[in-house]
């Protein structure tokens, strides 16, 4: 109920910044101008770590962190360093595998999803809201989106499937005021969303983290992280994500 409700304070902050539209619209057509564009990293989009049988299975699916931008090759991406924390955790080999898209939306993902052969794992997970919060998807969307996934993902993975926070875009370096709050607000609404569907799904989890967004931790983008922010990300979602598959054992 308290979460329901700090969704609905969320929803009506949202609309009083309608006024602010004439000023953050042309700020977002800067920002959009004039932010560093970096790419996907390189490097193969699976990997394993050893350590002893039987092994963990991940399946990583989502946008740009996902796809390793902020870093030149996926083996200093995201997806390896959760692999990394897990090995550390569990002593077990780990082999994990990425499906990562820079600027794709919930849909986009959802869609590939939906017309690709599974891949079979014990852990999957699920990094998205950026794309969204931007592109202005939709509440009702978002929602339909993710209770969508849930169902694909069920056909792909013995285990549970885990969603990522949504990053608190108000943190973002490279997003001016008042451009960063709308964010902000657009962003917490949206996870809100998505830990409430988590809560209604059996073997479905929402892991939430701090995130670093100091230069150290972040891309010269400032709007990705780096290797570090990577690494710091990974290790603070990393005991929960496997407490959430020792949950389904």
């Amino acid at each position: 109920m308290k979460l329901y409700f700090t969704l609905m304070l969320l929803r009506i902050s949202w609309l009083c910044t309608v006024p602010l539209l004439a000023i953050i619209f042309p700020q977002a057509l800067y920002v959009k101008k004039t932010t560093i564009r970096m790419p996907e990293a390189a490097g193969p989009k699976q990997g394993f770590i050893k350590g002893i049988e039987p092994n963990l299975k991940v399946l990583h699916v989502g946008e740009s962190t996902v796809a390793g931008v902020g870093v030149i090759n996926l083996k200093e991406g995201l997806t390896a360093k959760i692999a990394q924390a897990l090995n550390l955790a569990t002593k077990r080999e780990i082999q994990w595998q990425t499906y990562g898209v820079n600027g794709i939306n919930f849909k986009e993902l959802l869609e590939h999803l939906q017309t690709t052969p599974a891949v079979q794992c014990d852990i999957a997970l699920v990094t998205m809201g950026v794309n969204d919060t931007t592109k202005l998807t939709t509440l009702k969307n978002w929602n339909q989106y993710i209770n969508q996934t849930i169902e694909s993902l069920k056909l792909t993975t013995s285990g549970p499937i885990i969603f990522t926070q949504v990053p608190p875009m108000m943190q973002f370096p490279a997003l001016p005021a008042p451009l960063k709050y709308l964010l902000g607000l657009r962003s917490g609404i949206l996870d809100l969303s998505l830990k409430r569907i988590c809560q209604n799904h059996s073997d479905v989890y929402h892991v939430a983290s701090e995130p670093k967004v100091k230069p150290l931790y972040m891309a010269k983008d400032g709007y990705h992280p780096s290797e570090l922010g990577y690494s710091e990300w990974a290790k603070s979602i990393g005991p929960k994500i496997l407490s959430s598959y020792e949950k389904h054992l």
